[in-house]
């Protein structure tokens, strides 16, 4: 079936000349995607629909908080949200009159404003330039079609779009809840599957557990630290360790970081690449955050070199280490729950969830069981509150996420082969089940994790979404010269027949 055909385009250029573009998602990665794609469009030559949610653009997950306590882990001098322009957010900070400094961690809430307003800009210059562009407050419900007949996207309100191309830019996926929470827990309102949306208990809760030590951990901890000033909070994982954090000012580069990626790629694997890691972080006077820092644009070609087995490895042994010393925290952020934890208001607990049900003689609360890291022990916690922030869900078996179910159910993608997000090419090329590349279907953002594993922090963003800008018009072409042949070829058996 063909899924080609001709819509009306608002710009009054002839739409037969453009070509079609869907991008799925309002975060930073679809904003991100869609002013470059708005910036490198040729006069008349592109027809945008952007398919954004309920939310407003910019505003996803990360950055839909309006809490000023939650920070940008990265730096503002480094939060511009175009390749080219790295820079750009703290012209617009200081143009508005706020205290953002280079080396600052900018409230998030400003930089969701900062993403909105840039938007805004893009689209404006876009329609003066005739490049029609749509934003569609729906979800997308199901992507149809391959490479040779176009694609069909159909939104949760049942209109249906056609297009040469379609961009995933979705965030992680819903969080699920842990298998070890009971149906009776999971339906009880003292459980917050998902960290940024959770309703605070009718009465003020006197102790408030949250599971993970990561950055959305951190989230949870800070707002509920806020609101309940007598609560004792209580933050459970593996391994039992907060983010680390970032020094006041970025450290001077590793003189020997090109020897040492050198060695890493000469040998993937996991075991030599921590004792090389761990050798240059030995030598006197170096700063292991730019040994970690000088990684960060080597890390997807890094993850590529490892074979299956190795990856598995990383994730078995290293994973926790990695994510907390690569995803550090605002110097600020680490202070206030070093703070709570000298108060003993905080206290961070290494160790598995055995069990998490309703508690038996206080049914208002839950039962929350704990197995101490390294031992037999069991500590039970009665818990008012229980909020799961135990990071990204990237689960595409588990998830019951509308699309990207559909879209893998159908075979128009298929799961990472260790469960990481979507199979892709390390350009964001999504595989079709016999694992080609399709044209015209890309990814990025958290998804691309098993492809890339560095995928969801906005320099990483914004540098696929330039080459994604860069790379389809010419992928959009050849899709719409395939389906013009199949028409033609249909067209021309009708009239033989």
């Amino acid at each position: 079936m063909c899924f080609y055909s001709v819509v009306a385009a608002e710009s009054g250029v002839p739409v037969d000349d453009m070509q079609k573009l869907v991008v799925i998602g309002a975060g930073a990665a679809g904003s991100a995607v869609v002013g470059e794609c708005l910036r490198n469009a040729q006069s008349g030559q592109l027809d945008l629909t952007w398919i954004r949610g309920r939310q407003a653009p910019g505003r996803g997950v990360a950055y839909s908080t309006t809490a000023e306590h939650h920070l940008l882990n990265v730096r503002a001098a480094n939060m511009g949200l175009f390749a080219d322009d790295a820079g750009e957010f703290i012209a617009f900070a200081r143009a508005r009159g706020w205290p953002v400094e280079a080396c600052d961690f900018a409230p998030r809430v400003r930089y969701a404003d900062y993403l909105q307003d840039t938007l805004a800009r893009e689209i404006a210059k876009a329609g003066e330039r005739h490049v029609a562009v749509r934003l569609l407050a729906d979800e997308a419900i199901s992507v149809r079609g391959d490479d040779r007949a176009g694609y069909a996207v159909v939104s949760a309100a049942g209109e249906r779009m056609v297009a040469d191309g379609v961009v995933l830019a979705i965030g992680a996926l819903p969080p699920t809840p842990l298998a070890e929470v009971t149906a009776a827990a999971r339906a009880h309102p003292a459980y917050a599957a998902d960290p940024w949306h959770w309703v605070p208990p009718g009465k003020v809760p006197e102790r408030v557990v949250v599971l993970g030590t990561g950055l959305s951990a951190v989230d949870a901890l800070q707002s509920a630290a806020r609101l309940w000033p007598n609560a004792q909070l209580i933050a459970v994982s593996r391994h039992g360790h907060l983010p680390f954090a970032h020094n006041a000012v970025p450290g001077e580069p590793y003189e020997q970081q090109a020897a040492l990626i050198e060695a890493l790629r000469e040998a993937p694997a996991v075991a030599r690449w921590l004792h090389e890691i761990r050798a240059a972080m030995a030598e006197s006077g170096v700063e292991w955050r730019s040994i970690v820092d000088g990684l960060r644009m080597q890390t997807p070609q890094l993850w590529r070199a490892l074979n299956d087995d190795e990856r598995k490895r990383f994730l078995r042994h290293l994973r926790w280490l990695w994510e907390a010393v690569r995803h550090r925290l605002p110097q600020q952020t680490a202070n206030e729950l070093a703070h709570l934890c000298e108060q003993m208001r905080l206290e961070i607990v290494a160790g598995r969830i055995r069990a998490i049900d309703v508690h038996a003689n206080a049914r208002n609360r839950l039962d929350v069981r704990v197995q101490l890291r390294g031992t037999s022990d069991m500590r039970r916690f009665a818990a008012d509150l229980v909020i799961q922030a135990t990071g990204f869900n990237l689960s595409i078996d588990a998830t019951d996420h509308a699309l990207v179910r559909q879209m893998v159910s159908e075979g128009v993608v298929h799961a990472d082969a260790l469960d990481l997000g979507l199979a892709a090419d390390p350009e964001g090329r999504l595989l079709s089940v016999d694992g080609v590349p399709a044209r015209g279907l890309r990814c990025l953002g958290t998804l691309l994790r098993g492809s890339i594993w560095e995928c969801s922090g906005l320099p990483e963003i914004r540098n696929l979404a330039k080459a994604i800008a860069r790379d389809m018009p010419a992928e959009l072409r050849e899709v719409r010269k395939a389906t013009h042949s199949r028409m033609s070829m249909t067209a021309n058996a009708l009239v033989a027949a």
